[in-house]
């Protein structure tokens, strides 16, 4: 597949918007893709393999350009081109508006949106040093020179405030007061919002007349890398005295439906999980797990209803939790995440709602 016949099945899909066309086909993801990316556990070198690097520039998929210091985690990517553009649908801008692009990658999406509204208004900022010069360097290059800013992008950048719109390109589980600041009455701000449980939901907020909260809808179902600081994280904790006992749900209705997974995310959102295969069972078999950094309990996958199934430890019960929450999405008619969303605070109150502000959650 070439650019052309991509950006084409983007727009047939819905994903793209005809405002958003010609920029698309004028700003192809191969001029800000690194020579190297990671694929399949592999690195792919742009002069060693470039019919293979060609392939997948030019594919529907997320790129990794970096990985963390342990060689595994994928600290940075070329985000998947449907989710680039469904993005920036929701952002809604227009001819004249400053838009502030936290997290800058690779560059592609502040030379896109460079492209549309010019580059004097786009602000750019990135927390890798590294990264922002390489993204720099190719925004130069293409004649997209946006403003580049090294820095931490959850504190926005003050000196170019306000923007009209807010562009996140990492995953919040609480979104920075200073985004909400930094941005005009009516201002759009469109962010990959997650908990630990589940990673997550593209939250579309719109920003107060007062400018004190914004509040909005999730429009799409996404998944991104956390905002560094935000990365879930599982803490200690002992095992011990096991309770035990049958399941009231199967934890596949959860661990396969990702707007079950979502609910139970909003709802329980310190709460973590993960499968794994227990092969040191003596029932050999898979396991949904779930903890909060000092309660723990599982559920085998298969026998989910025997009575042993559930091995439960700490001072919460943590799969009651999860049935609990699951029975709750189940009374409300089994919502999508597009029933719920977000008000957010200056200050950092977060209320989740469904199906409107004034119906709190939680």
């Amino acid at each position: 597949m070439n650019w052309g016949a991509l950006v084409d099945g983007l727009r047939e899909s819905g994903a793209l918007s005809a405002d958003w066309d010609s920029t698309f086909r004028a700003v192809p993801r191969r001029l800000f893709v690194p020579d190297r990316i990671h694929c399949e556990g592999e690195w792919i070198d742009r002069g060693e393999s470039r019919c293979r690097w060609d392939e997948l520039v030019d594919s529907d998929i997320p790129l990794v350009t970096q990985l963390d210091e342990d060689g595994t985690t994928p600290s940075s990517s070329s985000s998947m081109p449907t989710v680039v553009a469904q993005m920036l649908r929701h952002l809604d801008v227009e001819e004249g508006m400053r838009v502030l692009d936290v997290g800058t990658g690779t560059g592609w999406t502040a030379g896109l949106l460079a492209h549309r509204l010019g580059a004097e208004s786009v602000t750019t900022v990135e927390l890798d040093r590294d990264l922002s010069d390489g993204a720099r360097c190719r925004l130069v290059a293409n004649r997209l020179p946006a403003t580049t800013v090294v820095g931490d992008g959850t504190l926005g950048h003050p000196a170019g405030a306000p923007y009209d719109r807010v562009h996140v390109t990492a995953a919040v589980q609480r979104v920075p007061g200073a985004l909400i600041e930094q941005a005009v009455p009516g201002g759009v701000i469109v962010v990959p919002y997650g908990t630990p449980f589940c990673n997550g939901g593209l939250l579309k907020l719109t920003v107060s007349e007062d400018g004190a909260s914004a509040s909005g809808p999730f429009v799409e179902d996404v998944a991104f890398m956390w905002v560094r600081d935000q990365r879930p994280r599982s803490g200690q904790f002992d095992i011990e005295d096991v309770r035990r006992g049958p399941s009231g749900i199967d934890p596949v209705a959860v661990a396969d439906h990702t707007d079950a997974a979502f609910a139970v995310g909003l709802r329980l959102p310190d709460l973590l999980r993960q499968e794994v295969w227990a092969g040191y069972d003596r029932f050999g078999t898979g396991r949904f797990e779930v903890w909060d950094g000092v309660s723990y309990a599982h559920c085998r996958l298969a026998d989910w209803d025997g009575e042993h199934a559930v091995s439960q430890s700490g001072p919460r019960s943590l799969w009651d939790e999860v049935t609990a929450a699951h029975a709750w999405w189940q009374r409300q008619g089994a919502p999508g995440l597009d029933r719920f969303g977000v008000t957010v605070t200056v200050a950092g109150e977060h209320r989740v709602w469904l199906d409107g502000p004034d119906c709190v959650i939680g």
